[in-house]
């Protein structure tokens, strides 16, 4: 760990392995409660887990900032090569749906102190953050950043009001929820009994839950990411530590003691984000499964008292289904006063024209097949979104 800085009141220091940024995780996480627009994607046991299965030693960089010994800030990165350039960019990578730093709303000039610190970083030329959702302390970082800012689109994801299952379905037109409400009864006669996963069995659990979801997408494509042994370990580490901090809740489902289907939902101090699923498709022939998760999800949001539901990044038509709100994210590039950064960011604008023309397509045939099936979604909805290359 190295230091910087002459405020006594203010101090800041960067750490530059696992080690070092494992002895912070207690009072990581104690910052992460008192920052109420922090995601489950920036607690210490998702962002060190991860570093820990996808990082090669020697290439973490967290910077901290204390006051008057107090840790007020921090961000947690990992350096990379984008072309020529040495670029930093958040621990928990592209199975992250949004991007952060940490700083404590009650210390004014922490987010100045952050930036100041991680411009005058020896090395990389850019700092890269790729999903910041509105009201991210991120935007404050950017506020302060003593050197040029850019933004661009990212990914949209979708939440809906964390309500009771009645009032949900009552936002929906009558036909949408007529149909809703008949899958929905299907479910109540199936028998399907679900139970939530304790932290010591979460490890069994989601090695399970991996076995279902390779099952659920066999043939139909799926993230490649998500079979790999890194991905499980980053998992299995992360949701232990997460489910016994009330970070996380891992769920299975069961049909006469067999299991048929297990999730992973994240939590936050306002929102309840329902991550990743392994559905046996066995289970898919009987039952609207997605109706089945959105069920047990919002009776879980209303004990926990989440005020949001969020299916995170991902247009599936099943979502629509509950007319969601669009959250639009933005990436930001933070460069150095005069860094050569000019060509990288040029590059990021014309992947987010690509997405662009992309996402058009997608919704003209969702359009289509919602004609076609008298669903109804709309044929655009909302801004156009991007996934940062």
């Amino acid at each position: 760990m190295s230091g910087s800085g002459t405020d006594a009141a203010m101090q800041a220091a960067v750490v530059r392995d696992l080690a070092g940024f494992d002895a912070l995780a207690d009072e990581w996480d104690e910052l992460w409660q008192r920052c109420p627009a922090a995601t489950p994607f920036q607690t210490h046991g998702w962002l060190s887990s991860w570093a820990r299965a996808y990082v090669p030693s020697g290439r973490v960089v967290v910077v901290v900032v204390r006051s008057g010994g107090r840790l007020v800030a921090g961000a947690a990165l990992h350096r990379v090569r984008r072309g020529p350039l040495p670029v930093l960019v958040p621990l928990g990578g592209r199975i992250s749906d949004f991007t952060d730093v940490l700083v404590d709303p009650g210390v004014p000039t922490a987010a100045g102190r952050l930036a100041a610190e991680l411009a005058g970083l020896r090395g990389p030329v850019l700092l890269d953050l790729p999903e910041v959702l509105p009201g991210a302390m991120a935007e404050g970082l950017a506020a302060s950043w003593p050197g040029t800012v850019h933004r661009m689109p990212a990914s949209v994801s979708l939440e809906i009001p964390a309500e009771d299952l009645a009032a949900a379905l009552a936002r929906l037109p009558s036909r949408t929820a007529s149909t809703l409400r008949r899958k929905l009864r299907r479910i109540e006669k199936s028998g399907i009994e679900r139970t939530e996963v304790a932290a010591p069995d979460v490890p069994r659990a989601v090695a399970d839950l991996l076995v279902l979801h390779e099952a659920q997408w066999a043939g139909r494509g799926g993230n490649p990411e998500h079979l790999r042994d890194r991905f499980r370990q980053h998992l299995a580490g992360a949701l232990s530590r997460m489910v016994d901090r009330g970070q996380a809740v891992v769920v299975e489902y069961r049909l006469e003691g067999r299991l048929v289907s297990s999730q992973i939902d994240l939590v936050d101090s306002g929102r309840l984000s329902y991550y990743l699923a392994g559905i046996s498709p066995d289970l898919r022939e009987l039952i609207d499964t997605a109706a089945l998760i959105v069920r047990g999800d919002l009776e879980l949001a209303g004990r926990l008292g989440s005020t949001r539901y969020s299916m995170l990044r991902g247009r599936e038509d099943y979502k629509f289904r509950w007319r969601p709100d669009e959250v639009q994210a933005t990436r930001l590039l933070l460069g150095r006063p005069r860094g050569p950064a000019a060509a990288y960011v040029a590059a990021a604008e014309l992947r987010v024209v690509a997405v662009r023309v992309a996402k058009a397509g997608r919704d003209r045939m969702r359009a289509r097949r919602a004609e076609r099936s008298g669903q109804g979604f709309p044929a655009t909805v909302g801004p156009p979104s991007a996934t940062p290359s």
